[in-house]
């Protein structure tokens, strides 16, 4: 017999589901992962315990602790990051991970000891929100890098002064904004040889396997870590791929090894069918980022105020508005809601204020095309021209349900 309270959650749950496919979402940090890739984390696999690290029988007995019946998933998840390693062009990768924030604390803990330094991206910067106070927790001294407000990028030349007098042991790049890809490679190439270098690279990760972006290990940072549910259509996961397979990098898998207990064995899965998509994932990436590109000259055409990225340089997924303050771009984001336009109300890096971030990750994964982007662009100049009227509510219900349709979720 169904209780009152599993009664309520059926419903609750059919609701959100038929709100969000008359939504278009424009947050950049989700994403819509493949039904049947899922299937792994739906079914019984999904409560199992097991390692990802392949023994023979006399290693097994050696340990403190095995479960039965798990070889077969042992060897599995060894394919399947061998996969992602040749799709990162790295020499290891783990998939542990739980998600982008839990791959940034279990790596410190694993690599790091309290006292230490760390060289970090900072909020000012596009850098994550949560990163230093992360950093902090763990005991670990923490030095920003030096922002060039006007270029809006990292001030290079001065953050390398910087290095030299306070000799960092890792620099960490945690870019979870940005409208272009910055290069860190001639920081990475100074301070490289003694300090461990971090990249992050959630918000760029299928852009990076497309080949649309540039590497992070190839530019000589040792790590990079991302989830694969924000730019990457996966599962609820997260990875840490090493350009050498070294005593440090040891050190981390038994760091790992101790603070993550259970690998979620179905979501591995789910994130080796995703990455398969190899052709899907060469037109996804291309198409994400010429959207964003086109959105921002429509909306800048139509007056709504953009920040215009750099054109000499790669561009991201992101778009940002920015409005004369606080009061103006929350109210933006609720007009935008209240016609189920999804974005992200936020205070922007570089001292732009506060404004809109939008991102095309998921909408390019439902199948929206440079096509539809006028029209997109044109809804959202009149909703924040007019507000959410009915015929305007009415009509980006009618746009978002035509992006559904093209059926890039069945």
């Amino acid at each position: 017999m169904e209780t009152d309270l599993s009664a309520f959650l059926r419903a609750s749950l059919a609701r959100q589901e038929e709100l969000l496919t008359s939504s278009l979402i424009l947050n950049p940090v989700e994403n819509f992962p493949f039904p049947e890739d899922l299937a792994a984390v739906a079914g019984p696999l999904h409560g199992l315990y097991n390692s990802d690290k392949p023994r023979t029988r006399d290693q097994r007995v050696a340990t403190p602790m095995q479960f039965a019946g798990r070889q077969a998933m042992e060897a599995d998840s060894r394919v399947i990051y061998s996969a992602w390693a040749e799709a990162l062009g790295a020499a290891d990768v783990t998939l542990r991970l739980l998600s982008g924030l839990h791959a940034h604390i279990v790596l410190f803990m694993a690599m790091a000891r309290p006292g230490q330094t760390v060289m970090l991206l900072p909020v000012e910067a596009g850098g994550h929100m949560a990163g230093k106070a992360i950093l902090q927790r763990l005991g670990l001294e923490v030095v920003d890098m030096v922002v060039n407000e006007s270029e809006m990028c990292v001030d290079v030349s001065a953050t390398l002064d910087l290095c030299a007098r306070v000799d960092p042991d890792f620099v960490f790049v945690d870019r979870s904004e940005g409208l272009t890809f910055e290069d860190f490679g001639p920081l990475v190439a100074e301070v490289g040889a003694d300090a461990i270098c971090v990249f992050d690279a959630s918000q760029y990760l299928a852009n990076i396997i497309a080949g649309d972006h540039p590497n992070p290990l190839q530019a000589g940072f040792g790590l990079v870590v991302a989830s694969v549910h924000k730019n990457f259509p996966g599962p609820q996961k997260a990875l840490i791929a090493t350009r050498e397979r070294n005593e440090s990098w040891l050190e981390i898998l038994s760091g790992i090894s101790s603070f993550v207990s259970n690998m979620h064995p179905g979501s591995v899965y789910a994130a080796g069918l995703a990455l398969d998509r190899k052709e899907w994932l060469t037109e996804y990436s291309s198409r994400m980022l010429d959207l964003a590109v086109r959105l921002e000259a429509e909306l800048s055409e139509r007056g709504v105020p953009v920040v215009r990225r750099p054109h000499d340089r790669l561009p991201t997924h992101h778009v940002w508005i920015r409005e004369t303050d606080r009061e103006h771009a929350f109210t933006t984001y609720e007009r935008l809601e209240q016609c189920l336009i999804m974005t992200n109300f936020r205070l922007l890096p570089y001292s732009l204020g506060y404004g809109l971030r939008l991102g095309l990750s998921a909408a390019a994964r439902l199948g929206m095309t440079v096509e539809d982007v006028p029209r997109l662009a044109e809804l959202i100049a009149q909703i924040r021209e007019t507000g959410a009227t009915a015929a305007l509510r009415q009509e980006a219900r009618s746009f978002n349900r035509s992006i559904w349709s093209k059926g890039a979720l069945v």
